[in-house]
């Protein structure tokens, strides 16, 4: 049995180079490494295969975010063959909205560099990970400790659906539940089997301006709960991080309402707001 299969969802190109030294960090683990794309694209396939010659690359449909492909993965790997998977993503960056998670209010730059940080920000990051799953055998999947979160507000409204998918699964239903926020996480492999009763095509055509209510969100809350028990992994200090988005969250803020309307706030003050 193989130790660990990576998958890695590339939509945002433009991350390459920052993928590629997260990657690094793989080290010396006995791994099998999958990147999907929406689209082929030549040079990224030469640069990843440059630094990683046995990748194995796959065209999918863009449909449901990161999480249809890796359901589409999923089905292209003997899950039987290894004892853990790695979640990887690439996120947007541009979105000007702020998300609260656990007291926290993060971006989607941080928000990325958290998840990516908890498992492959040093290299000893992944085998720390790795060695602790080893340990505590009740531990099915290790997050950002930022992104883990059992909040009802962040899965009230979707409850009801992550209850019909789990009854699919052949599942117990919840009331409550924890999930990583944000999907990139690190998992025993045997725990995701039953998401093999879904395909990608189960899932709708990605629209980057729907953000609550679709199979992929719900999916990633049900991933919380075939994960069983989450731990959070080690990761680096963010404190500056987040002191330094709180000041820039003050001073400027431009984004877009619950109602759908567009405001730019300056010392928390709305200037300027367009229905």
């Amino acid at each position: 049995m193989k130790k660990l299969a990576v998958c890695l969802h590339i939509y945002y190109k433009v991350q390459l180079r920052e993928i590629l030294k997260y990657l690094r960090n793989l080290g010396e683990v006995d791994y099998d490494l999958y990147v999907s794309m929406v689209e082929d694209d030549a040079f990224i396939v030469d640069a990843i295969r440059k630094n990683f010659p046995k990748v194995q690359f796959f065209v999918v449909e863009n449909r449901g975010y990161d999480i249809g492909p890796f359901i589409e993965f999923l089905h292209r790997i003997n899950i039987d063959d290894y004892e853990y998977i790695l979640k990887l993503h690439t996120k947007g960056k541009k979105s000007q909205n702020w998300t609260r998670l656990n007291g926290c209010r993060i971006n989607n730059a941080l928000w990325g560099k958290i998840l990516w940080d908890s498992v492959l920000g040093a290299k000893n990051r992944l085998t720390d990970g790795l060695q602790f799953l080893d340990e505590h055998k009740n531990v099915c999947m290790l997050g950002a400790k930022y992104c883990i979160t059992n909040n009802k507000k962040n899965y009230e409204n979707l409850l009801s659906e992550v209850n019909k998918v789990l009854l699919k699964l052949g599942k117990e239903q919840v009331t409550e539940l924890s999930f990583v926020a944000g999907s990139i996480f690190l998992v025993r492999a045997f725990c995701l089997k039953p998401l093999l009763k879904y395909r990608i095509g189960d899932f709708a055509i990605t629209d980057g301006w729907v953000k609550e209510g679709t199979l992929a969100h719900v999916m990633e809350r049900v991933f919380g709960v075939l994960g069983q028990e989450i731990a959070p992994a080690k990761h680096g200090c963010f404190f500056f991080y987040f002191l330094w988005n709180a000041c820039k969250r003050f001073c400027y803020q431009n984004k877009i309402t619950s109602k759908g309307a567009k405001m730019i706030k300056i010392c928390r003050i709305p200037v300027y707001v367009k229905k």
